[in-house]
């Protein structure tokens, strides 16, 4: 979400806010994460972002990103980044349970409601991954070689291959 700017809390002593300063969290780095992260995927309004955080559910979700993996160890020690924050939160919507924690805990706060969406085909999925991941605007061939070669770094392929890994575990836990 383009010009977003997350609002500050209201719930200082509770909610997102005050739980992320109670487990030694840099509050700022995750409320402005978190934030950017609901705007965006829940199409929420900076208000809306804030009467979210700063609820119940906001002082769980922040005690959830305690589960946040060191990417050297692979053990948990919490938000130590804005990429860290974000695979977490991706996985989080994309298991079915937590997803259906989020509509709730947004539907509660805001009263805005998500029509049931029919998951993607696989060349739907495919290609936002691809959008998303390796900056290639469409996976129809089109027979033109500076149309269907792209230069893509290792990172954007790694992300990518983690997408498609976190896709195929939410497909399989629906099932």
């Amino acid at each position: 979400m383009k010009n977003f700017t997350p609002m500050p809390t209201k719930n200082q002593e509770w909610g997102f806010w005050g739980t992320s300063i109670l487990n030694g969290y840099d509050a700022e780095l995750t409320w402005d994460t978190t934030s950017h992260f609901l705007a965006e995927n829940f199409d929420l309004t900076p208000e809306q972002t804030r009467e979210v955080l700063d609820s119940r559910f906001g002082r769980h979700l922040a005690d959830e990103l305690s589960f946040i993996k060191s990417e050297e160890r692979g053990i948990a020690k919490g938000p130590s980044s804005a990429k860290a924050i974000s695979k977490h939160l991706i996985a989080l919507i994309a298991d079915k349970g937590w997803h259906d924690c989020f509509i709730n805990a947004i539907h509660q706060e805001t009263d805005k409601t998500y029509p049931r969406k029919t998951p993607p085909t696989k060349d739907e999925l495919f290609t936002q991954i691809a959008q998303r991941h390796l900056l290639v605007e469409t996976l129809v061939v089109r027979k033109s070689d500076s149309l269907d070669f792209h230069s893509v770094g290792v990172w954007g392929i790694k992300d990518a291959l983690e997408a498609a890994y976190e896709a195929g575990r939410a497909a399989k836990s629906k099932k």
